[in-house]
């Protein structure tokens, strides 16, 4: 089966076009979805993408910037493209990228998948093996986590729970909560915090940003907090350590 992700930032949309019987009809897997081209890059770092179905607007990375980014670093991954009538010439831009096709919103199904058949006739299908049930679920698991993690690597400057990703995968947030934990050995707080504090060691490298302004960009609006929690963390003070980078 070919796996296939879906960027788009309309959590109705990529969600319904997910939920499709045809994707099982033509052996295609769709393994998750992402918001924005900086979460597609996550799940492309960690799975092995075939097909990429995004949409041209989005925040933080751009339908265009990702096509391209394919284009240049994975060029075995099919991109298709949608988009709305009044973003025809910037979305005709990614075909220079070789996007694979161009479908319009609202989306006509038979015209998404007469792309996605033309797309499975030209090019050669990966070979995978047929997972069991138990791997099945675990990969289902995997797949939830992955979603999760992708959403907090782009989003971790801003206020986010558990209960906020758990409803973002259609989970009650105590089993999510506990399917987390099981597949990372980490809680999800545990994981926030490390990504918060791994991006703010980058931020302290810069001599130029203040405390209080890589506790913002961090995801902490209280720098107290933010300095206690770093501290915790990585043994020293958001200062202790900026110190000690200089000094070495």
């Amino acid at each position: 089966m070919r796996k296939m992700l879906i960027v788009d930032d309309d959590w109705l949309i990529s969600t319904s076009l997910m939920a499709m019987d045809e994707w099982n009809e033509r052996n295609i897997d769709v393994i998750g979805t992402a918001e924005n081209g900086t979460e597609a890059l996550y799940w492309m770092d960690n799975e092995k993408i075939d097909m990429i179905l995004t949409d041209i607007r989005m925040p933080n990375m751009d339908g265009l910037e990702l096509t391209k980014h394919i284009y240049e670093n994975s060029p075995r991954i099919q991109v298709i493209i949608m988009s709305g009538y009044e973003e025809f010439t910037y979305a005709h831009n990614a075909m220079k990228y070789n996007a694979r096709g161009y479908i319009l919103k609202p989306i006509d199904t038979d015209e998404l998948f007469g792309v996605i058949d033309k797309i499975q006739k030209e090019t050669e299908i990966p070979s995978y093996d047929f997972p069991s049930h138990e791997e099945k679920s675990a990969s289902y698991h995997e797949r939830l986590v992955l979603s999760a993690k992708s959403y907090i690597n782009a989003n971790y400057m801003n206020p986010i729970s558990l209960k906020d990703v758990a409803k973002r995968v259609h989970l009650t947030e105590h089993y999510f909560g506990q399917i987390f934990k099981a597949t990372t050995n980490e809680s999800f707080n545990q994981f926030l915090t490390r990504i918060r504090m791994e991006k703010a060691c980058h931020l302290l490298k810069n001599p130029n940003l203040k405390y209080y302004q890589i506790s913002q960009q961090v995801g902490y609006n209280d720098p107290k907090y933010f300095t206690k929690m770093f501290q915790k963390t990585c043994g020293l003070t958001p200062k202790e350590y900026r110190n000690q980078i200089f000094t070495t």
